[in-house]
C-alpha cells in the first residue's frame, strides 16, 4: 500500500512517497463452544468464481450463498459434514455453484477450504474416506481439500462472509420461552427437543 507523506526540509516542504507493506496475520481458531443462550454455528459458504478469469485472483470472489446450521444440535464430524454437503447439493440457492449442464449434474471439480480441525482436516483418515466417497458417488474429475496456512485465518472466506451478517443480526430477538423454558436457572439446557422447537420459531 502506498500513501503520501510530507517531510520538512529546512524552510521547504517537499512531497515524498512512502511504501508500506502489511502482513495480515490472525491466530488460528475454531468457533467458540458456547453455553446457555449462545448459538454454535456450523457454516458453509459457497464461493462464486467468475468465468474466463484464469490466473486472475479477483475472479475468485467472496460472493455466494451461505448455509448455517446449529452446531449445538448436531455433531461436527466428518460424517456430519458429508451429510451437510449432500444437503447443499439439493438446495436451489447452491444450484448455480454446485451443478451445471442441462442434466444439472454436480460440477466435475469440487474444492473445499476448511479450518483444519480434526473433523475436516484432510490428513485424517475419516476425512479422506469421506472425500473418496464424494469423488466416487458424484463421478468427479477432481476433489481438493485445502486448509489455511498457520496464521492465515484472516483470509478465511467463511469468516469474511460472516462479518456482514453480524450487522444483520444486531437487535434480533430470539424467542427463548415461546413454548416454555428449556433452561434451568443456571442456564443449562434440560430439554434439547424443546430448545430446537423454540429456535425454529420466527424471530422478531
Amino acid at each position: 500500500m502506498s500513501c503520501p507523506d510530507w517531510c520538512n526540509c529546512g524552510k521547504q516542504t517537499e512531497p515524498s512517497l512512502m511504501h508500506v507493506e502489511y502482513r495480515v496475520s490472525l491466530p488460528d481458531h475454531d468457533w467458540v463452544v458456547a453455553e446457555k443462550h449462545k448459538l454454535i454455528p456450523s457454516v458453509y459458504a459457497g464461493i462464486q468464481i467468475h468465468p474466463n478469469g484464469f490466473v486472475n485472483r479477483e475472479c475468485v470472489s467472496y460472493s455466494g450463498p451461505t448455509y448455517i446450521r446449529s452446531g449445538k444440535h448436531s455433531s461436527s464430524t466428518a460424517l456430519s459434514h458429508a451429510i451437510d454437503f449432500e444437503k447443499l447439493l439439493n438446495l436451489k440457492e447452491f444450484a448455480e455453484i454446485t451443478r451445471c449442464g442441462l442434466d444439472q449434474l454436480v460440477k466435475p471439480i469440487v474444492i473445499f477450504t476448511v479450518d483444519g480441525g480434526p473433523d475436516e482436516n484432510p490428513r485424517y483418515q475419516k476425512v479422506i474416506q469421506i472425500a473418496i466417497h464424494h469423488f466416487v458417488n458424484h463421478n468427479l474429475d477432481g476433489l481438493f481439500v485445502a486448509t489455511h496456512a498457520p496464521g492465515r485465518s484472516a483470509f478465511n472466506r467463511v469468516e469474511r462472509k460472516m462479518a456482514p451478517l453480524s450487522k444483520e443480526l444486531s437487535g434480533l430477538i430470539l424467542p427463548h420461552d415461546h413454548f416454555g423454558t428449556h433452561l434451568v436457572n443456571s442456564g443449562r439446557t434440560i430439554d434439547d427437543e424443546l430448545e430446537e422447537k423454540i429456535l425454529n420459531t420466527p424471530v422478531k
